[in-house]
């Protein structure tokens, strides 16, 4: 499995986990760019894929 793959995974588990399973409210907020981090990297994975 690609890095950028398990990157994505990673960072969108632990966003879920700080979102959902510990909220921390607003002092949460900066947390929210794992969401991103996930994205871009998903992204990036798709993107660069073998076909």
């Amino acid at each position: 499995m690609d890095l950028n793959l398990i990157g994505a995974i990673v960072a969108l588990l632990a966003w879920v986990a700080v979102t959902f399973l510990f909220p921390l409210g607003p002092a949460g907020a900066p947390l929210h760019l794992l969401l991103g981090v996930a994205g871009v990297l998903f992204v990036r994975w798709w993107a660069l894929r073998k076909s």
